[in-house]
């Protein structure tokens, strides 16, 4: 049986994924066990395996993680941009070094196991790293990354530290870069860019929506759906047909407001 581990599956995307395992399995692996870890769940989250309530940043929760030898792994776990921004020392410790701690114990696991154990390790990344000027039409995967907020900076450094555990042999990473997903259901969170599903989801609640930007501005975007499609890729493909370069743009429609 495919042992599936989710870092952040408490969220949005992570409930999605939870529910796409199930219902359509993992490649060849109709029925995967699914474990979930957040620092909490929504009342109503989808039945998996196991629910862990905690910080996987912890040395004792990693490690026991690690030690269960899942694969694939999904890293979603994050806070977001505005709050990233906001909040510099938490941005950091968050997106950064809880993940420098969680492939510590990826690392020191694959020692243990004789270097048998190296899982992949989905990481999701963001159109964050990116920053002007922009190229004319759409942006490849050979476009700088030249992000021009922590939050970027934190998800650019994730990228390059599981890159080169990757190159190491520890795990078999992919960083996927995703679009802005709208619309995101529920209450307004602090990412920047969550006015893109304000105001479509406010007046659909009969609400009222504030466009901070003009209706001029062009922005790429992806749904909550196909974000848990991208994941479910990463996992089983060919990272070998990479190369060295294993961080991906994820596609999206490119649409102004």
């Amino acid at each position: 049986m495919t042992n599936v581990l989710v870092v952040g599956g408490g969220g949005m995307v992570g409930q999605k994924l939870a529910r796409r395992l199930a219902s359509e399995g993992l490649d060849a692996d109709p029925n995967p066990r699914t474990t979930l870890v957040d620092i909490a769940f929504p009342e109503d989250g989808a039945e998996v395996g196991e629910r862990i309530t905690g910080n996987y940043a912890f040395p004792e929760l990693s490690a026991r993680l690690a030690a269960a030898r899942p694969d694939p792994i999904f890293l979603l776990a994050a806070i977001v941009s505005g709050d990233a921004e906001k909040n510099y020392g938490k941005g950091w410790s968050v997106n950064l070094q809880a993940h420098w701690q969680f492939l510590e114990s990826l690392r020191q696991e694959h020692q243990r196991s004789g270097g048998e154990y190296r899982p992949r390790v989905v990481f999701t990344s963001s159109i964050a790293v990116f920053g002007p000027p922009f190229p004319p039409g759409r942006i490849g995967d050979e476009f700088l990354a030249a992000p021009m907020t922590s939050y970027g900076a934190q998800k650019a450094c994730a990228e390059f530290m599981l890159g080169d555990a990757s190159r190491k042999g520890f795990v078999d990473g992919i960083s996927i870069r995703l679009p802005t997903l709208c619309v995101r259901p529920g209450k307004p969170n602090l990412a920047v860019s969550g006015f893109f599903s304000g105001i479509i989801r406010e007046p659909l609640n009969g609400q009222l929506a504030v466009l901070p930007v003009p209706d001029t501005v062009r922005h790429w975007h992806a749904s909550p759906r196909s974000a848990a499609g991208f994941l479910l890729h990463a996992a089983v493909l060919d990272t070998a047909r990479l190369g060295g370069r294993r961080t991906l743009n994820m596609p999206g429609v490119s649409c102004t407001v």
